[in-house]
């Protein structure tokens, strides 16, 4: 598998501003097609932790780390901004994987899966239990990413026909920044339409129009939040049709108008 031709990198800001300590690293080598990300955080002292999580159509692998009580969890991409539950006064090391990847063999549709938003990983994935003990044991952040890499090595496997589709229609997906359009896909491919929607639905948990509307949210917060730009000029970068239409896409996913949930993570942040 050759390395990436694009550059499609979806974030979790409150993730990271609703934690403590949280560390991040991208990682290289042949991880790098699979794994967008490696991050530790650590929940507050509070009688429950819950974290915002936007849609970035990824899943995340997370491992608490808590010695007398560690678990894993398979968490999905939320169909809009919603909470998860974290254990508080934990640390968590988290993987969050490109939607695309080839790592997970899963038993089932990722659409099955979104309506449950956090599954007991090793319910889904038959893994060592050795994954779990020694995230637990292991001290540090760049020892767990040794670790991972190390214990995933072994597991590279071939992909089959429909994910190399998958990946075909997401480059064409990722190169446009989300503006491309299901019939020219279909065009592209040789395949129809449906066809096409009921293997994303399968791989990836959304129709390729969804999808395409989570990365275009994706782009248009970072350069909202990140590179401060004016919600005129996003408008217009990312081919919206007009501020009505951006707005409407918006709250869909997000709940929040733009305004609010800048607001939102502006208060966080600066706190």
């Amino acid at each position: 598998m050759g390395d990436r031709g694009f550059s499609f990198y979806p974030i979790q800001p409150e993730m990271k501003s609703n934690s403590q300590l949280y560390l991040e690293n991208q990682p290289k080598g042949l991880l790098k097609n699979e794994v967008i990300l490696f991050y530790q955080l650590t929940t507050g002292e509070h009688t429950s932790a819950h974290l915002p999580v936007i849609p970035d159509g990824c899943l995340d692998l997370l491992f608490c780390c808590d010695p007398s009580h560690p678990f894993a969890i398979l968490a999905t991409s939320p169909e809009s901004r919603c909470l998860y539950h974290f254990k508080s006064n934990c640390v968590y090391f988290g993987v969050r994987l490109f939607p695309e990847q080839t790592l997970l063999t899963l038993p089932c549709s990722i659409k099955e899966l979104i309506q449950h938003q956090q599954i007991p990983l090793f319910e889904m994935v038959q893994f060592d239990s050795s994954l779990l003990e020694n995230m637990v044991r292991l001290q540090s952040f760049p020892e767990r990413i040794k670790w991972f890499i190390s214990f995933f090595q072994q597991k590279q496997q071939e992909t089959n026909y429909d994910q190399n589709l998958i990946k075909y229609c997401l480059n064409s997906i990722y190169a446009t920044n989300g503006i491309i359009h299901i019939n020219q896909l279909a065009s592209d491919t040789g395949y129809s339409s449906r066809y096409l929607q009921r293997k994303f639905e399968e791989y990836i948990g959304f129709s390729p129009k969804q999808l395409c509307q989570i990365i275009r949210l994706q782009y248009t917060i970072q350069e909202l939040l990140h590179r401060n730009q004016l919600l005129n000029t996003v408008i217009d970068d990312f081919s919206f049709y007009d501020k009505s239409h951006f707005y409407k896409g918006f709250k869909k996913y997000m709940n929040l108008t733009p305004k609010q949930y800048i607001n939102t993570y502006k208060s966080v942040s600066y706190s």
